[in-house]
């Protein structure tokens, strides 16, 4: 088991990659598909981006803002933020190479991640995991707001965004394409 976790873990990015361009490569959008996949991946975005402001890594345990409701509100934005791009691709093959890829590296990553932070932080990890849910945000009041835009740059969640809106901008081009207003290009 420990050897799949650890090939899995090593991967992750270049399958990732793989299964975008799989998925792009496959899109069909429609204006409508983008539109709806764009509004779940700036939701993604939002939870990612604003869970960033609150990671120290390895040096404390966030426990609050968004980590007040998931112990996992990185994963739980990129559900959106995938789950967006293959709302917009408009191809079901193509969000079951989302769903196929999300489901078995995420468990992963969410069960190593869980080992790690219980070693390093104990009884203080034993206590926040108590209080907020492993994966679906706990709805309740937010436990401090003290976003640290610092702490934001220093994990460069700001490439997310861009990495986001470089594949929308691929799908708008395609459907543009498709729809026969930018001939020529690619050809």
């Amino acid at each position: 088991m420990r050897n799949t976790t650890e090939t899995l873990i090593k991967y992750r990015s270049f399958v990732g990659i793989l299964c975008l361009v799989a998925v792009l490569w496959l899109a069909t959008p429609t204006a409508r598909s983008i539109f709806i996949g764009f509004f779940f991946m700036m939701i993604g975005m939002f939870f990612r981006g604003w869970s960033s402001g609150y990671i120290n890594k390895d040096k404390e345990l966030a426990t609050d803002g968004p980590y007040s409701l998931t112990r996992n509100p990185l994963y739980f934005g990129n559900l959106f933020i995938g789950s967006g791009i293959a709302i917009a691709s408009n191809n079901v093959p193509a969000v079951l190479i989302f769903l196929v890829y999300y489901f078995t590296f995420f468990t992963f990553l969410i069960i190593v991640e869980r080992k790690r932070l219980r070693k390093r932080f104990g009884s203080q990890y034993d206590k926040w995991a108590k209080q907020a849910n492993l994966f679906f945000p706990k709805i309740k009041k937010i436990r401090k707001f003290n976003f640290n835009i610092s702490y934001y740059m220093k994990n460069r969640e700001y490439r997310v965004l861009f990495y986001s809106l470089f594949v929308i901008a691929v799908l708008i081009i395609k459907f543009l394409k498709k729809i026969g207003f930018i001939d020529g290009i690619g050809k």
